[in-house]
């Protein structure tokens, strides 16, 4: 498999946390945000706050924060071998099925519940991450140095 650069993780890693920041600002006065300040306080309020930034820009930033991680899941560490490889395969098929039985799970007690597309995507890269990282320093040992 063709991995990008290593460089391409610190690309990813500005690309991620600049969708991130702008789509948490851009959320700011949505009725999403209203709704869960409701929740939150248990009563009704009143808020005359516009958004931020329309919602095609928040699309936009959202779709960065998933490329960003994209980005950053695909370029090299410094040394890739086939151990490396092993790693990123075996990850990423627990990562998949895992993200399957819990979606399973949660449509068995909630059939009415719904997922977005980004938010399965953005929960699969992370429990990716997690657990490419776990288990690398469970089969490498201590005395492997992180390789961002």
């Amino acid at each position: 498999m063709k991995l990008l650069p290593h460089y391409f993780k610190w690309i990813g890693l500005v690309i991620f946390f600049g969708g991130f920041t702008m789509s948490l600002i851009g959320g700011i006065g949505s009725e999403d945000f209203i709704e869960g300040m409701e929740m939150a306080l248990g009563e009704p309020i009143e808020v005359a706050m516009k958004p931020l930034f329309s919602i095609a820009l928040v699309h936009v930033f959202d779709v960065s924060l998933i490329v960003g991680l994209l980005v950053y899941i695909l370029a090299k560490n410094k040394t890739e071998d086939e151990m490396m490889q092993k790693i990123r395969n075996e990850s990423a098929f627990i990562a998949l099925i895992l993200s399957l039985v819990i979606i399973l799970i949660i449509y068995v007690f909630n059939p009415e519940y719904r997922i977005y597309p980004s938010d399965l995507l953005s929960l699969q890269m992370i429990a990716y991450l997690i657990i490419r990282v776990t288990k690398r320093k469970f089969i490498l040992g201590g005395d492997y140095e992180e390789q961002a």
